[in-house]
Parts: structure tokens; sequence; C-alpha cells
């Protein structure tokens, strides 16, 4: 039984108890009246009854009296006759303040008149005695007048006191009624009350009853659930597992083969296949985002960004889209929003890129304005506010509530027309909520949508400017010594490790799995291990412990797994395990891990400028290796210096183009071929650290956008000041 209707059921019985109650009491009341009335009638009848008796007994009293007087002639005898008669009248005025509703009522009047006779009679034989003497009242009291009044008066009284008599015992018979129907009434009053009780103790034990049946349920329930949560848990890390292994090898060959010289027709072929993969991948990081929030893993990174570089680097993303549709893109960023805020950058551009990327989209015509505002600030943090609005086809309003439900979209037909999981703004919200923000949706059919989000970033201790005149740099020198062990058991990841390492010229070994790991290990020397997790005989868990428990050797271990599940990391560091690697394994990763846990792979070297002559006048540019090539050959270096003016505003062009569409092949190419344009002007220390990130596998898209938006900046002014350098030529 459901709560509400558990509620109908009380508040219905209540109503009808109610209504009973108030019923049965208005019966017993009215009974209880007609009792009372009738004990108020039957003391009457009592009275009457009484009162007849007494003027019966008076009237003999005032006959005795008059004889006695008549006889006598005794003077004090008059007197006595004299109190008699008055008491004769009060006995009757007393029957006549009776109620008049008693049956012997009708009888008074005839009683009052002969009463009157009988005083008059009596009077007559007094009054007759003191004028003509005892003889004249001796013949009035020997006729029979006054005999025949007294039998006519006690005839009448008699009748009064048998009609009196009669309407008692109705009256007592009426009482007697009256007084079962109240028992009566009482009775029913108990039986409702003990069945109200009894409804009402079936009703909380049968409630009891089903509630400790959902209980059960409840628990069995949530018993499932768990299970089904952990097996669901399971089933996405083996999914992940089984769908990372094999892309990790198809993005890793796929970049291997761009490398090549290709002909045209297979270079779009291997194109193709990468980007599809990094398509696959995409799918499967929303997947496993969605794991994550559900569990509550999904953690939110607390470091120092650029929020202006990471709009410009979002915006930069659909610039290629919105020129191709015609669209006008408005951006505005309030002035007094700090350069650098404190907060996970990373989930920013994610819940930016959804919601522009729908904006750009579902709006055909007209344009897209993103907007950037301080809502409220504190002296650690600040309130930002962003507010994404378009032209485009807008949502029907009853559709808004069910917009951020994940795998649905305002309609069928949407689906079908633009595409998309449905996946994209379930994500954001829950992104935005893990930030303690808001978010909000307006929207009509065919009026476009404003979306608006709100989160809240610390402000940073310090603001680390970036300064172009003073840059550290990190640049390759690998040892030639390092000797790296690789344990891993899929034979085609194992190839990709190989022909990374080969390329680089280190020293390697590889084991199928954590028992033949521990052989290599226990009999030969390793600078580092990158270890997979799932593999046969021996995980490499089990690994990490048996180096760390029983060998008790501190080598550095790397975990290296296509599980990407919340958790892993922290699992893997728990057994003894130094860092982790994610699958699909980048390039820029590996030499990343390679450097921090080997020593001096890579050597750091700060680099300051000396304005001592015209090759250090500039800043950003520096003409030190031009000047050593060219050996003092003006013309050689006006040549080289026309191609990068004429050569690197293209490739500028093409790396936002590539950026804008996401192309990330032709980006990589062309970041790759830009290491070779921007040497002749010494541009190296500057931009190789974000080259390589443009040219790594699937780097952040944080990450990503910064590091184009340097390259294009640096580049622009550089090509500013080749051009001052090229007019003193």
């Amino acid at each position: 039984m459901r709560i509400r209707t558990l509620l109908y059921y009380i508040i219905t019985g209540f109503i009808i108890g109610t209504i009973t109650l108030v019923l049965v009491q208005y019966i017993t009341s009215n009974n209880v009246k007609e009792l009372i009335s009738s004990n108020e009638n039957l003391l009457q009848e009592y009275k009457v009854s009484n009162e007849l008796v007494r003027l019966q007994k008076d009237l003999l009293l005032l006959d005795n009296k008059t004889k006695t007087a008549v006889i006598t002639g005794d003077s004090t005898q008059i007197k006595d006759f004299k109190l008699g008669i008055i008491k004769v009248r009060e006995d009757l005025d007393n029957l006549k303040k009776t109620d008049g509703e008693i049956a012997s009522l009708k009888y008074m009047q005839e009683l009052d008149a002969l009463i009157n006779q009988k005083i008059v009679f009596s009077h007559q034989m007094v009054d007759s005695f003191y004028r003509a003497g005892r003889p004249a009242s001796e013949n009035i009291l020997a006729t029979d007048h006054g005999l025949k009044l007294s039998e006519t008066i006690t005839n009448l009284t008699h009748k009064i006191d048998t009609s009196g008599r009669i309407a008692l015992a109705q009256k007592i018979k009426y009482v007697d009624k009256s007084g079962q129907r109240v028992l009566d009434w009482n009775y029913y009053i108990i039986l409702l009350v003990l069945f109200l009780f009894t409804a009402v103790f079936l009703i909380i034990v049968n409630r009891m009853k089903k509630q400790a049946e959902l209980i059960n349920q409840l628990n069995t329930s949530e018993k499932k659930l768990k299970e089904a949560a952990q097996i669901k848990e399971n089933f996405l890390a083996n999914m992940s597992h089984e769908i990372r292994t094999p892309l990790n090898a198809i993005l890793g060959y796929t970049h291997l083969l761009q490398r090549k010289n290709l002909d045209k027709e297979t270079m779009l072929h291997v194109c193709t296949v990468h980007k599809s993969g990094e398509t696959l991948l995409s799918i499967v990081n929303d997947i496993l985002d969605l794991s994550k929030i559900e569990s509550g893993m999904m953690r939110i990174e607390m470091a120092p960004f650029n929020i202006r570089a990471v709009i410009h680097a979002v915006t930069a993303m659909f610039h290629h889209k919105i020129e191709e549709k015609n669209l006008e893109l408005f951006i505005s960023i309030a002035t007094d929003i700090p350069e650098t805020l404190s907060g996970d950058a990373t989930r920013l551009t994610q819940i930016l890129v959804n919601l522009l990327g729908n904006a750009v989209k579902f709006t055909s015509k007209g344009s897209i304005s993103l907007d950037i505002y301080k809502k409220t600030e504190s002296s650690e943090a600040i309130l930002i506010g962003f507010r994404i609005s378009d032209t485009g086809i807008g949502i029907e309003t009853e559709k808004l509530e069910t917009i951020f439900e994940r795998f649905r979209q305002a309609e069928d037909s949407t689906t079908r027309k633009y595409g998309g999981t449905g996946l994209g703004l379930s994500i954001v919200r829950d992104l935005v909520y893990l930030q303690h923000g808001n978010i909000d949706v307006e929207s009509s059919s065919g009026k476009g949508t404003k979306v608006s989000f709100s989160i809240s970033y610390r402000k940073p201790a310090g603001q680390n400017k970036n300064t172009i005149s003073e840059n550290n740099v990190i640049l390759p020198n690998f040892k030639p010594d390092l000797k790296i062990l690789i344990v891993e058991d899929n034979e085609i990841n194992q190839g990709l490790m190989s022909r990374f390492l080969q390329e680089w010229n280190m020293h390697y070994s590889i084991a199928g799995n954590g028992k033949k790991a521990i052989e290599l290990i226990e009999n030969e020397y390793f600078d580092l291990v990158f270890m997979d997790i799932q593999m046969p005989e021996m995980d490499g868990y089990s690994a990490a412990h048996h180096i760390r428990q029983k060998l008790e050797l501190d080598i550095p271990i790397v975990a290296m797994t296509a599980n990407a599940m919340a958790g892993e990391r922290e699992k893997c560091m728990a057994l003894g395990m130094n860092d982790y690697l994610s699958k699909p394994v980048r390039e820029s990763a590996l030499i990343d891990m390679i450097n921090r846990y080997s020593d001096s792979i890579f050597s750091i070297r700060s680099f300051k400028k000396e304005k001592s002559d015209l090759e250090n006048d500039f800043l950003v540019i520096n003409l030190h290796y031009m000047k050593e090539i060219s050996k003092g050959d003006r013309d050689y270096e006006k040549l080289v210096t026309e191609q990068f003016i004429t050569l690197l505003p293209k490739e500028l062009s093409a790396l936002s183009e590539a950026f804008t569409n996401q192309d990330n092949e032709n980006l990589k190419r062309i970041g790759h071929n830009m290491k070779t344009s921007i040497s002749i002007m010494g541009l190296d220390n500057l931009l190789s650290e974000n080259l390589d990130i443009i040219e790594s596998e699937n780097p952040d898209k944080e990450t990503l956008a910064t590091s184009v938006t340097n390259v294009i900046r640096i580049g622009n002014e550089a090509i500013l000041e080749a051009n001052q350098f090229y007019l003193t030529l």
C-alpha cells in the first residue's frame, strides 16, 4: 500500500468515524432528554396522586369538623372548621398548579366546582346553626345533599387517580423504552469503538508487516544494486582495458605511420583510421566520465590557469565551423576578472566545448555569444558567471526539464538530423555541480537558447606571469646506458613500446607477464620498469608487491594500464608502484615519465637574453643561430628571413584551422614541420615545448589549447620582429 493511499484511508476513516460518533451522540442525547422529560412527568403524576390523597383527607376532616361544630355548638370547633376550609382550598390550588399535559387534569374544573359546592354547603350548615339554632342545622345535615356531594367528589377523585395511574403506567413504560434505547446506543457506541480500534490495530499491524517486507525487499534490492554496481564497475574496467589496449596500438602505429613518406591515398587512409580511433577513444572517455561521476570518484583539480587563454583556446576550436556556417561569434570577458585563477581548467574547457559545440551545431544562421562576468567576490574566491547564447532552433519549454537527462535530446529528430549521444549536457551539469556551481537554461522553440552557469574559483596567492625574456626549457639528452623493462602481455603494445624506445636509441627488455619480469629483475639491473596491470600468470599488482616485499628493491615502477576507472591510480600507489601511465600511451607522456624517474635524462637550462649586439636586440627572435650559419653573409640572412616571413604566417594559419577543426593529424604534422621553420630565427627555446605538446599523442584539451595559443602569439610577434630585422639588411 502506498503512503498516499494509506493517507486517504486514514482520512476517510477519520471522517466516517467522526460523523458516526456525532450521529450517535445526537441520538443518545435525544434519548436522554426524552428519559429526563419522562422522569419529570412521572414525578408530576406522583405529585398529583399525593395531592388528591391530601385533598380527600382534608375534605373528610372538613366534614367531621362541620358535624362536630353543629352537634356540639362549641365555638372553638367553628374556628377549626374555618381552618379546614382554608386547607381544602390550598390543596385544590396545589392540584391546579400541576402540569396541564397530565391526562387527569381534564377533571380539574369539575372537581373545583364540586369542592366549592361542598364548601358552600358546609358554610350553610354553620351559618344556620348561628341564625336558627341547632335544629335548623341538623335539618340541613339530615338531607342527603352533603352526602351526595361527598360521594361525587370521591368518585371524581377516583377517576382522576385512575387516569393518573394509567398515564403513570404509560410514562413508566415509555421511560423504560427510553432507558433501553440509551442502553442500546451505548452498546452500539462500544461496538463502534471496538470496531474502529480493531480496524486501526489491523491497519497498523498490516502496515508494519508490509513495512517489514518492504525493508527486506529494500535490503535485498540494495544488495543486488551493490552487486550490480560492482559488476558494472568490473565490466567498465574490463571494457576500458579491452578497448584501450587495441586503441593504444591503433593510435600508436598510425602515429608512427604518419611520420613515414607515404603516398597521398595511403596517408589519407592512415589519417582516417587515426581520427576514427580518437573518436572512439573520446566516446570511451565520456562513458568513463559518467562512471566516475556516478561513483563519486571524479576529481576536481585545483591548479592556477589563465582563464582568458582557456576562453581563447575553446573559441579557436570552433572558428572554422563558425566561418563555414557564416555565423558571428561575440566574446565578452569582464575586465574585473583576474588573469589567473585557481581551479580545474580541464573541466571548464570540457563544459565550454560541450556548450559552444551545441550552440554551433544547432545554429544555422545568426550569432553566438559567450559572456564571462564576475558575480560575487571575496578575499579568497571569485564567483565567475558564464553565459552562452545563440539564435538557433531553440528548445520547447516543456522539454527543458529533461534536457539535462542522459541520452535525452529535445526531439528524436534532433538526434537523426544533428547526431550526438545525448551525454554532453548531462556531463556538463554533473561537472558544474561537482564544482559546487549552478546551471540554468532558458529557451523557446525557434528563438534560440541561453545557457548560464557559475563556478567559484580561488584567487592564487601570486600571479605567475610568463615572460619571454626568461624561460626554463627542457631539452632532450638521453643517457646512453639507460635500461628499461617493459612488462606487457599484448604483442602489439610490445611492438609499439619497442618502436618508441628504438627511435630514442634506448636499451630495453620485454617480459610477457609479472612472473617473467621478476625473473629478469632477479638476474639483471634495470633503471625503470613500465608495468602492465592485467596479465596472465601474474598480474602487475602481484609483481609490484613481490618486487617491493620479496626482492626489497626500490626500482621505479610505473603502472601502464588501459583501465581508466576511478581509484585505479590509488590502488597502484598502495601496492608499491611509483606512478601511473594511462593507455593509449602518448609519446610525450612516455618521455615525461622516463625523465621523471631517470637521472640526468634531460638537462634543464635557463636562457637569459643579453642585449650586447644587434642579434640580441629583439625580445622574441634570437639571431645567434642564423649569424653562426651565415658567417656574415647578409644575402643569405635576407633570403632566409624573407622565407621565414613568407612561410610562418601560412603555417600559423594552417595550425589555427587544424585546431579549430579538431584535425589532430594535420595539427601534429604542422607542429612537426614548424620545428624546422622556427629554428632559423632561434625560436626553439620558446616554442619547442609547445610544439612537442602539439605533436604528442592525445594531449589534454587545456594543455593543447594553451600550446596552440602560445605558438600563434609568439609566432606573430616573431614575424613583426623579423620584418624589423629584414629592413636592416
